[in-house]
C-alpha cells in the first residue's frame, strides 16, 4: 500500500478561523511529494461553514458533515471512518500546518516504518479584538535542534505509570501528532470498539497508542503543525475557569459538557473534570482496561502530582477535583486549604510592543505585526525561522545549538519586520 497522509480537521462553528486552518493545509499539501487527503469533518455548523466549504473546489480536500451535533469524540471517529490515509493527522480548525510540515512527515514515513511519529508543537495565540490583544508565539529555540531520536515506547508509557511525564503530549498523539492505519487497526481488533473514547479523545489516544504500541517512536524536533490558541478555544476556556473565581462557562463549553455526557463511549470521570493529571490518569487506566493489559501504577506519585495541580485551583472546581480524585486515591485525599480566597480578573492585554527578547537566548516572543495577524502567517514565521524546508543534515551538540539559538535570534527580528511570503495569505469567509 502506497503512503498517504490524511489530515483532519474537525469543525464546528468556526468560520472565522477555518478557511485559515484549510489554507495552511493546502499550502503544506502542495509541497508534502506525497499523496496528501484533507478531511474536514463539519459538525452540524450553523454558521455558514458548509456553504462556505461548498465553494472549495481541491481533488484532495473531503468534506463530511453531520446534520446533527456530536460529542467531540463522536465527530473525532466519524472523520476517521471517512479517512483514507496510510498515516493520520488532526489538527484544530484554529491551528494550522507549517508550510513544510507535511513534506517533513514524508521524510519521517521514509526513514522508519513504525507507527508513532511526534513533533515539537508550538503554541500560537490569536488575536483576541474584545480585549485588544494581539497575535502572539513564544519560541525556545534549544526545543528546535532538528534531531530526530527513536523512543522506546515502553520507557515512555512507564514515565506515565510512574507520573514522571512532562505533558500528557508525550504521549502517542494523533493530534498534532501521526498514527498509522496499522496502529488504529489493532486498536479496533483488540477492543472491539471506537479507536476514540473519552471526554479529550486527544488524550485518551495519547495513552492508548503507548498501551498498545510495540514499534518504536519516531520523533523530531522541529514543528510541523502549530497549535491555536482562540478565543473561542474549549480548552483554554476549562483551564481559566480554574484560576479566576468568577469566570463563566461560554454556552459553547456548556454544550460540549451536556454531549460528552450522552456520549456512551466515555472514561471514567465526567467531562466538567478540570485537572489535567486525573484526566490523563483517567485515560491511561481507560486505555489500559480497554486493550486488556495490567499496568504497574504508582499511585502515590500520582496522587502528589494531582494534588500539587489542584491546590492552584479556585473555588468550585478546587473542591469538585478533590471530590473526584477520590475515586482514583481514596477517601483521605485531600490538599492543604488554600491560603486566602483566590479570585481574579483576566490578565490584561499584551502590549502591542513587537519582539520580546528576555536576558537568556532560550526564549524568543513574537507579539502583533504582521507575522503575528493569524495562525497561516504565524507558521510561515515558524517555518521560516526553523528552516523547515532544509531540516536534514543539521549538527547537533553545545556550540551548534548556541550558535543556533543566536542565528534564531537574529533570524526572528528580521522575520518580525518583513511581510509574510505572497503565497501564505488566505481569504477570510464571508459572514
Amino acid at each position: 500500500m502506497s503512503a498517504k497522509i490524511s489530515l483532519v480537521i474537525p469543525t464546528r462553528e468556526r468560520l472565522e478561523y477555518l478557511p485559515c486552518a484549510l489554507a495552511s493545509a493546502k499550502l503544506a499539501a502542495d509541497r508534502a511529494g506525497i499523496a496528501v487527503e484533507i478531511v474536514v469533518a463539519d459538525n452540524a455548523s450553523t454558521d455558514g461553514t458548509d456553504a462556505w466549504l461548498a465553494r472549495e473546489l481541491d481533488p484532495r480536500l473531503k468534506v463530511i458533515r453531520s446534520e446533527r451535533r456530536l460529542s467531540m469524540r463522536e465527530n473525532f471517529q466519524f472523520a476517521l471512518e471517512n479517512a483514507t490515509g496510510s498515516h493520520l493527522i488532526y489538527i484544530g480548525d484554529d491551528d494550522a500546518v507549517l508550510p513544510h510540515g507535511l513534506a517533513l512527515a514524508r521524510q519521517m514515513i521514509e526513514a522508519a516504518d513504525v507507527d508513532i511519529y511526534k513533533w515539537r508543537v508550538e503554541n500560537y495565540h490569536w488575536p483576541d479584538p474584545a480585549s485588544g490583544a494581539d497575535g502572539w508565539v513564544k519560541i525556545r529555540p534549544q526545543h528546535l535542534d532538528g534531531r530526530r531520536e527513536m523512543l522506546d515506547p515502553a520507557e515512555v508509557l512507564a514515565r506515565f505509570c510512574n507520573a514522571s511525564f512532562r505533558t500528557y503530549h508525550d504521549g502517542g498523539m494523533i493530534y498534532h501528532g501521526m498514527i498509522s492505519r496499522r496502529l488504529i487497526d489493532r486498536v479496533v481488533a483488540r477492543t472491539g470498539g471506537p479507536y476514540f473514547r473519552g471526554s479529550s479523545p486527544d488524550l485518551y489516544t495519547s495513552m492508548q497508542a503507548l498501551v498498545i504500541g510495540d514499534r518504536p517512536i519516531m520523533k523530531v524536533n522541529l514543528p510541523l503543525t502549530m497549535g491555536g490558541t482562540s478565543p473561542r478555544s474549549n480548552g483554554a476556556a476549562a483551564q481559566q475557569h480554574t484560576k479566576l473565581a468568577k469566570a463563566e462557562l461560554s454556552p459553547e463549553f456548556v454544550k460540549f459538557l451536556r454531549e460528552s455526557a450522552e456520549d456512551p463511549y466515555q472514561c471514567r470521570l465526567p467531562a466538567r473534570t478540570s485537572s489535567l493529571n486525573l484526566v490523563t490518569l483517567d485515560g491511561l487506566t481507560e486505555a489500559a482496561r480497554q486493550c486488556g493489559r495490567e499496568l504497574d501504577l504508582d499511585m502515590a506519585a500520582w496522587s502528589a502530582r494531582v494534588a500539587r495541580e489542584i491546590a492552584g485551583f479556585v473555588e468550585p472546581d478546587r473542591s469538585d477535583c478533590v471530590a473526584l480524585a477520590r475515586s482514583f486515591f481514596g477517601p483521605d485525599f485531600d490538599i492543604p486549604p488554600a491560603a486566602s480566597p483566590v479570585a481574579g480578573a483576566p490578565p490584561a492585554p499584551r502590549a502591542k510592543d513587537g519582539m520580546r527578547r528576555s536576558n537568556a537566548p532560550g526564549r524568543i516572543r513574537a507579539v502583533g505585526g504582521p507575522p503575528m495577524q493569524d495562525a497561516l502567517t504565524a507558521a510561515d514565521f515558524l517555518d521560516r525561522l526553523t528552516r523547515l524546508e532544509t531540516s536534514t543534515g543539521r549538527a547537533s551538540g553545545p556550540v551548534s545549538g548556541f550558535a543556533r539559538m543566536l542565528r534564531m535570534h537574529g533570524t526572528a527580528a528580521r522575520l518580525f519586520e518583513s511581510a509574510p511570503r505572497p503565497w501564505a495569505s488566505w481569504q477570510p469567509a464571508e459572514s
